[in-house]
């Protein structure tokens, strides 16, 4: 399995880009990439909120969500001047908007899968999942839908795993599709985790990650092409340690944003020894002047 080597974020005594003063400024912070990032991403998933519990979210996290998922297929049961209003804000916040692999799923299993994408343009939205976790699509079409998706001007993540456990993947066979939709064109490879992260693609039935598999999809695969959908802390965690406070992390509930935050800047007692060292004789010691 590809890891990528862990180590402690720079400390610095300011905010790097962050566009506003923070409370408790007279500490010093870990450094982050800053928007637009690369890696490090973190992917929302949004089970259907409204505009006003968004605009109030947005206005304390935004700087640390990259991606903004419209979770399965809530969008379809709501008004399109607010899901248009919606995207717009988010939009407005330097986040990518994408639906839900399952609205994708629908779609295409009705040969609608071209509007969708268009549907989703004009809406404002500047990305798309592709997946299919609860509809067999051949991984053919898969690879033909992320070319066509660039094609219209969309950003693609494709997401790789199945909803129910009897029906999922092996290790090899998760590699692979990895590989092909990568090699499709796919900005980002999401490896599947739901919502609950329980029993479904590399987690086991307590919502451990099973590490033998896990070494099996990512044989060859760079970390940073991936989304790890971790929606518990605890996956969280995990992800963090095994690739770096950089790792890309995907179905974390939006108000989850600033925990996941400050795991990642070793601000929260369970990475605190990973991510951040104070000032100090144990921070001298660390860097070697001590």
């Amino acid at each position: 399995m590809t890891e990528v080597q862990t180590c402690a974020l720079p400390i610095c005594t300011g905010f790097g880009n962050i566009m506003s003063e923070k409370a408790f400024s007279f500490l010093p912070m870990p450094e982050r990439s800053s928007k637009p990032r690369k890696n490090g991403l973190t992917m929302c998933l949004d089970q259907g909120m409204g505009l006003t519990y968004t605009e109030d979210l947005l206005s304390i996290c935004s700087e640390y969500v990259d991606i903004w998922k419209l979770g399965w297929a809530t969008a379809q049961l709501q008004p399109k001047e607010i899901v248009s209003k919606k995207v717009e804000l988010i939009r407005n916040h330097d986040i990518s908007v994408c639906n839900g692999g399952t609205l994708l799923e629908l779609s295409e299993h009705q040969g609608k899968a071209e509007q969708l994408f268009s549907e989703l343009l004009d809406l404002g939205c500047d990305s798309t999942e592709i997946s299919s976790g609860s509809l067999d699509i051949d991984s053919d079409r898969i690879a033909e839908l992320i070319s066509l998706a660039n094609k219209m001007g969309l950003r693609v993540f494709c997401e790789v795993g199945k909803k129910l456990p009897e029906d999922d993947y092996e290790g090899k066979e998760y590699n692979r599709l990895l590989e092909k939709f990568i090699g499709a064109g796919a900005d980002k490879v999401i490896l599947e985790a739901r919502e609950s992260g329980v029993s479904v693609g590399i987690m086991d039935d307590q919502g451990k990650p099973r590490e033998a598999k896990m070494s099996d999809v990512l044989e060859g695969i760079d970390p940073n092409n991936v989304i790890f959908e971790a929606p518990r802390k605890s996956q969280q965690i995990f992800f963090l340690r095994q690739f770096g406070p950089e790792a890309n992390l995907g179905n974390v509930h939006p108000t989850d944003v600033i925990s996941l935050e400050t795991l990642r800047r070793g601000l929260r007692g369970d990475t605190i020894n990973d991510f951040y060292f104070v000032i100090g004789d144990r921070h001298l010691k660390k860097q070697g002047r001590k």
